[in-house]
């Protein structure tokens, strides 16, 4: 602290204020002690403590008058690293003595000097009587040191708020209409920025930066899920879709645990019913001991049978065996570990197995779950397994080449064809029928019963023996068909006969065709027949008459496949047909085949055709879209006379005397698809 005379009086001075003093800006502003003398400096004294100065936080002696206060900082909206108010260049002002820029590009100038300092003078583009803020508000040449690349945010600002109003259909900009710009905003050229108007609100919502910053552990949310009955969470998630169940599954692990309950993937796999997913629970097998004697135990105990609760089985590893195995009926790549590996993609290929037994060409086959069963030119009848390929039985009744045969599927595991009597506790009783050359029909009775083969595999033993045989037709039977109440033959004597199942008397005969009737099938009490004459007729069992005649083809029929209300025919012009039975219309013409089209198998469910040919090919058809979604050839050496299909295989036959197996589920249970 230094003491200062003054006419009598000591005064104290701060030895702080002896030096130069810099803003935060960086603007020089001078000391009291570096004033001029003035005349209140008589004034000093004691008695004028009453008017100091506040500065930097201290009382000083200095007179108010001879005081020079530091503004205020600006404290702008956005980031100041790159942007100084006091820094601004000379060149973009946009009233300087210079070509005008853009005034999307310019910014204001600003200044702390007094307003007297204001530039006055002529320009081009406004009077000098009208001031702005741009005209009022100057910088000094000398502190102009470097320009700003952020000060020009308010024109631009203006200008994307003025494009985005929905009142402004079309974009403008402002270095174009410059005087629009001023004349829409005051007239004059002058604004008062602290007076403006509010926002109309068109231009939506200005939010500063910190307002985008969230803090996450700061969310809070209501798991409803999380907080309600597993049993109406559980509810809740039946309705949804696989994606929707796959994302559920990676929300947390409450959401994981609901999403893998068993519940929900059964109501995914019962969705998929439409589509053919469909189970036999009466496939399921003991472990142990037989399904039969199990049933048999059973039965002794007054219990009905053995199927389990639908939720006893592991829904989540049957809906992706299944969904698995429709996959691999694709023509879609398969890809292993490495996604990216492309190298190592490529459609899935079944198995093939072939089985050997018969002497001469095989006409005809029938599959269940367990068992094959086929005709041959060698007059005789075999039953295969189909879990092993081996022969499991053989029989004979016809004098001439067996052509044509139908069984009941999976008799063995219904529960009312079980035989008690006579000592054959544990055993089966199905049916089949089987058409041959010697223009007869054998009925006969299948027997059988589970036994445990060698390997420890369990098979079927099956004894067959005939219970009746129907004669009628002059020529040989070239196809059969079976429902719960009727048995329907055609051949080639251009017949179709009906027959009653329980008596195996002829109930009514169908006249009409040219040639021989080469294929029949039968929904509910109509039948369609196809012949060698190129034409199929629909009739109307219960009164006989004809219902619709068609012109299918430009040669002869070889055989049709009749579910649902289509009728699919194939031909010896090499195409496949498929009509609606109740409009008589042709739907779809597939063409692929380099011959006769000998057989047909198809599905309505999942919408799966399967056809064979005369040119050694099986290619497998999508009905909706007609097109080939699968082809196989080299697998038979000659013409294909049969084919049959289930989700899970294709079993074939031809006049090489071979059958061939194309098993769709390796690796995967699929012993309860249907």
């Amino acid at each position: 602290m230094s003491i200062v005379e003054d006419e009598g009086n000591v005064l104290e001075v701060s030895p702080r204020f002896d030096r130069l003093l810099s803003s935060v800006l960086g603007s020089p502003f001078v000391t009291t002690t570096d004033l001029p003398p003035s005349e209140h400096a008589h004034m000093r004294g004691y008695n004028t403590l009453v008017d100091l100065e506040q500065v930097d936080g201290a009382l000083i002696a200095v007179d108010r008058t001879e005081t020079v206060t530091r503004p205020p900082s600006p404290t702008p909206s956005f980031a100041t690293d790159t942007f100084s108010l006091i820094n601004w260049p000379e060149s973009a002002d946009i009233y300087a003595w210079q070509p005008r820029p853009s005034i999307s590009d310019a910014a204001p100038a600003c200044s702390f000097l007094p307003s007297g300092s204001r530039r006055s003078g002529p320009h081009p583009f406004y009077p000098s009587s009208a001031p702005t803020p741009f005209n009022s508000l100057r910088v000094s040449q000398s502190s102009c040191s470097k320009g700003s690349r952020n000060f020009n945010l308010l024109p631009r600002l203006w200008e994307v708020l003025r494009e985005s109003s929905p009142a402004k259909k079309s974009k403008r900009r402002l270095d174009i209409a410059a005087g629009e710009f001023w004349a829409e905003l005051g007239g004059s050229g002058y604004i008062d920025w602290a007076n403006l108007p509010p926002l109309d609100g068109e231009e939506g919502e200005l939010i500063d930066d910190e307002a985008c910053i969230i803090d996450v552990r700061a969310v809070t949310g209501l798991d409803i899920v999380s907080n309600i009955p597993d049993e109406l969470a559980l509810h809740l998630m039946s309705f949804l879709d696989l994606p929707d169940i796959m994302a559920c599954l990676r929300v947390s692990r409450t959401w994981r645990r609901l999403a893998s309950d068993n519940a929900v993937w059964q109501s995914l796999f019962a969705r998929k019913r439409d589509a053919g997913w469909l189970l036999d629970l009466r496939r399921i097998r003991a472990p142990t001991q037989s399904a039969s004697r199990i049933r048999s135990s059973l039965h002794a105990r007054g219990r009905s049978g053995i199927l389990p609760a639908p939720l006893e089985f592991d829904w989540r590893r049957l809906y992706r065996s299944r969904a698995e195995l429709d996959r691999r009926w694709s023509t879609v790549p398969h890809v292993g570990q490495n996604v990216e590996d492309k190298e190592n993609m490529k459609v899935w290929e079944p198995r093939v197995r072939r089985m050997l037994g018969h002497t001469d060409s095989v006409y005809c086959l029938e599959f269940d779950s367990s068992r094959i069963i086929t005709g041959s030119r060698d007059r005789t009848i075999k039953v295969w397994s189909l879990k092993t390929g081996r022969c499991l039985a053989a029989f004979s009744g016809h004098r001439g080449s067996v052509l044509c045969l139908k069984f009941e599927h999976d008799f063995d595991l219904d529960d009312a064809n079980m035989v008690s009597e006579g000592g054959a506790a544990g055993w089966s009783k199905g049916m089949m029928v089987s058409g041959s050359s010697d223009c007869s029909v054998c009925v006969w009775n299948l027997y059988s019963y589970p036994v445990e083969g060698e390997d420890g595999d369990r098979d079927c033993t099956t004894v067959a023996e005939v219970r009746g045989i129907l004669r009628g037709h002059t020529g040989g039977v070239l196809d059969l068909r079976i429902d719960g109440q009727w048995i329907i033959s055609c051949g080639k004597d251009a017949a179709v006969f009906v027959w009653n199942r329980s008596n195996l008397t002829l109930h009514r005969a169908f006249r009409g065709h040219e040639g021989p009737v080469n294929a029949v099938g039968i929904q509910g009490n109509r039948l369609a027949s196809a012949s060698g004459d190129g034409k199929m007729i629909l009739w109307d069992m219960t009164t006989g008459d004809r219902i619709r005649t068609f012109d299918a083809h430009d040669r002869g029929l070889a055989c049709i496949e009749f579910k649902d209300d289509l009728i699919v025919s194939g031909s010896n012009d090499c195409k496949i047909k498929v009509w609606s039975a109740s409009t008589g219309e042709c739907l779809r013409t597939l063409t692929g085949h380099e011959m006769l089209v000998r057989t047909l198998s198809y599905d309505p469910l999942s919408g799966r055709l399967v056809s064979g040919s005369y040119d050694r090919s099986i290619k497998v058809w999508d009905v909706a879209t007609g097109k080939v979604v699968r082809e196989f050839r080299g697998l038979h050496y000659s013409h294909i006379f049969d084919i049959k299909f289930d989700c899970c295989r294709i079993v074939s036959v031809s006049h090489d005397q071979q059958i061939v197996v194309l098993d769709f589920t390796e690796g995967l249970d699929t012993s309860l698809f249907v």
